[in-house]
């Protein structure tokens, strides 16, 4: 048992590093050597437990999204009401610009790779989906919205709400030093109301 728990924490440690080094320097500046050599282990070692460089990648995805899901979904289980809800999300967005920007631009950088590598684009879509499907539910579900958007399914206005936040965030992240900047994520929320 202490050789399958030593291969677990192995796996883990190089699955943390590689998580580190693209959130810090991105998909397209790192290499399986720079994880292995910040890892401390040898490449063979990246190879024998993710297989490829895109499998070991898929698994940050995972991270990535567990860790996504998990932070928004204790948003907004954490407030009662639907403007609360609202707020807490857009709240949520803000502060992983300024306190978590690294998640926030692996989140960009694994969209962008989506676009040409398939099996990125599933995880990605998964991510996209249920993060869509947990503001439906949450903040969606026999709200009153915004009477312009009546028409429209509430599915459709999650993904609205979440396009929203993520593209605005981008927008922030590319002139950060510019306040005013924050305040287009906080009329996200006149959207719906």
């Amino acid at each position: 048992m202490g050789k399958k728990a030593d291969k677990t924490s192995q796996a883990q440690k190089i699955l943390q590093t590689a998580f580190h080094c693209l959130s810090r320097k991105g998909y397209a500046n790192v290499s399986m050597r720079d994880i292995a050599d910040e890892a401390g282990v040898a490449l063979s070692q990246l190879h024998y437990y993710y297989k490829s460089k895109e499998g070991l990648f898929i698994e940050v995805i995972k991270k990535m999204m567990q860790q996504y899901l998990h932070e928004v979904e204790d948003k907004l289980k954490s407030t009662p009401n639907t403007k609360e809800k609202i707020a807490s999300l857009v709240k949520y967005f803000n502060e992983l610009i300024r306190k978590k920007p690294e998640l926030l631009k692996l989140f960009i950088d694994f969209t962008a790779q989506s676009l040409w590598l398939p099996s990125f684009r599933k995880q990605l879509k998964n991510l996209f989906s249920d993060l869509s499907e947990m503001i439906e539910k949450s903040i969606l579900s026999g709200a009153a919205i915004n009477k312009n958007l009546v028409e429209y399914s509430s599915k459709s206005v999650a993904k609205l709400v979440l396009g929203a936040l993520y593209g605005t965030s981008i927008q922030i992240m590319l002139d950060p030093e510019e306040e005013k900047t924050f305040d287009s994520l906080d009329m996200i929320g006149m959207i719906l109301n």
